[in-house]
């Protein structure tokens, strides 16, 4: 299935925004309340951002888990520990994956379905393969979010 992007709107573009950040907690099912993302993240995501985050990705636990580069172990030990918290390292990496899905459903109007369906087909400006596989590392993060730029502005790989 190949979803179709949005046509470019000039009135449209608009940078990131705090608002952008927060929807992206959102996804994490984590409320904003006011601290910020940074703080949130310096702070630890709560384990069940990896099960919410998994199910609205429509994608398998442990293959979360893998792209984050969270040991199934370490989930568990963390989930038994009060509060029940991932670190700051492991947050961030589990938030970078949460910010992609953000600005795909954004590249898509608000439509997951066609986001969640982008992020796992094989793209040829990422050499074949998924997005949702090159957001496994920083450096393929920041091409996955260089290819949603130029999407966005109509510039088709």
């Amino acid at each position: 299935m190949i979803a179709a992007a949005r046509p470019y709107d000039p009135q449209d573009a608009s940078s990131v925004s705090m608002a952008d950040s927060a929807d992206a907690l959102t996804f994490l099912g984590v409320a904003d309340t006011g601290v910020g993302v940074v703080e949130s993240v310096r702070a630890g995501l709560p384990t069940g951002a990896i099960k919410r985050l998994a199910g609205v990705l429509d994608v398998g636990q442990q293959e979360l888990l893998r792209l984050a580069a969270i040991a199934p172990a370490t989930l568990t030990r963390r989930r038994r520990a009060m509060p029940a918290r991932l670190s700051p390292q492991e947050s961030d990496r589990v938030y970078r994956i949460a910010a992609a899905l953000q600005d795909t459903v954004r590249l898509f109007d608000g439509d997951q379905p066609s986001a969640r369906a982008w992020l796992k087909e094989p793209a040829k400006a990422l050499g074949g393969q998924t997005p949702l596989a090159y957001l496994g590392t920083e450096v393929g993060a920041a091409e996955v979010h260089r290819l949603i730029a130029r999407l966005e502005l109509g510039i088709y790989p």
